[in-house]
């Protein structure tokens, strides 16, 4: 049997290339003769840089601000006149300290790299999303690239709060073409499938928060043209306000897809596997599994998806299994969750080839 391994990271755990691994291990385990093809992938998010490396991009770096305003040296990847800037590098919810007020952090600094990759006149410029800190509607970046954020005086915003909070009118600059985001999931600016109901609590907003920057967001949503958009809400907003500056919006899973041949190396395989930490209700929302399930339900190749819990089934997966036993707590232990990882795909494999 030939296996194509296509599996995403386990947020704060495992690689997408150590899951890749630990899967790999076990179905040699299982069927010594199997051929396995694998490469590691992202959904836009977390680990985007790295599968782009890892398939002809070349790695720089620069420096810009952090989601708090501190200095931070980043890295982006270029190939040809097309570079990629992962936004979770410059305000990911892991730079977040515990000093910082969750309601004060921006994207500031991913506008600031913005700016200056374009400077080094790429043709084309990815603005990958997800697994940020910020729920500022993207408009530390609009700020960056040219937008006037005022106030209800007309006055520019004094940066004191939540540029949210103090911004009534936005006065936009010229469109840039060059510009694309990879989003990593489809929710709105606002509403409850937007960026503060879906993503707030997580990155540590209270409910009042919460309510009060949907609000907001609604507002200046409508003022953008983004209320209606699929992938606006991504990473506190940022895909909205870079799509009111003209840019296209792409599926993040499906760009990183396209680059490593995924359509291809599936028709060869007898078996997908896929996956990721935490298989809920965002994994419909554009994540990779959801996108990975549904090329090799297009090839007709059986599809198995294992996560390190599953709380909503994905139905369209021919196998969806929690890597963990009935008895056994779940756990963010690298080398206890690469054992798990390795037992359930050998598990699976000889339950295949018992049939």
């Amino acid at each position: 049997m030939h296996h194509f391994i296509c599996i995403d990271s386990f947020k704060g755990c495992l690689s997408s290339s150590d899951a890749a691994r630990a899967i790999r291990m076990g179905i040699l385990n299982a069927d010594p003769d199997a051929t396995i093809d694998w490469s590691p992938v992202a959904d836009g998010g977390e680990g985007t840089l790295a599968a782009l490396s890892a398939n002809g991009f070349r790695e720089l770096t620069a420096m810009t601000i952090d989601l708090a305003g501190r200095p931070i040296r980043v890295t982006y990847v270029q190939k040809g006149q097309t570079a990629v800037i992962e936004a979770a590098t410059i305000c990911g919810l892991h730079l977040k300290r515990p000093e910082d007020a969750a309601l004060l952090l921006d994207t500031r600094g991913v506008g600031r790299l913005v700016k200056q990759t374009l400077a080094t006149g790429v043709s084309d410029l990815y603005l990958a999303l997800g697994g940020t800190g910020t729920t500022d509607g993207g408009l530390g970046l609009l700020s960056e690239l040219g937008a006037q954020l005022l106030t209800k005086t007309g006055r520019p915003v004094a940066w004191q709060t939540n540029p949210l909070l103090e911004t009534e009118r936005i006065a936009l600059p010229s469109p840039i073409d060059s510009l694309h985001v990879l989003a990593d999931v489809t929710a709105t600016y606002a509403g409850k499938t937007g960026a503060a109901y879906v993503f707030g609590s997580q990155k540590g907003l209270t409910a009042q928060q919460i309510k009060l920057l949907d609000a907001r967001l609604s507002h200046l949503g409508q003022q953008l043209g983004v209320e209606h958009v699929a992938g606006a809400g991504a990473a506190g907003g940022l895909g909205g306000a870079a799509y009111a500056l003209g840019a296209s919006m792409e599926s993040g899973a499906a760009y990183i897809l396209q680059q490593i041949g995924v359509e291809a190396r599936i028709r060869q395989a007898d078996y997908v596997w896929t996956g990721e930490g935490r298989i809920d209700h965002q994994t419909m929302m554009g994540k990779l599994p959801a996108t990975v399930v549904a090329f090799a339900n297009r090839s007709s190749v059986p599809c198995i998806l294992l996560a390190g819990e599953v709380t909503e089934r994905l139905e369209q997966a021919w196998i969806c299994e929690t890597i963990h036993d009935p008895d056994e707590e779940m756990t963010l232990d690298p080398v206890v969750t690469k054992k798990r990882l390795t037992r359930r795909a050998e598990q699976i494999v000889r339950r295949l080839m018992t049939r």
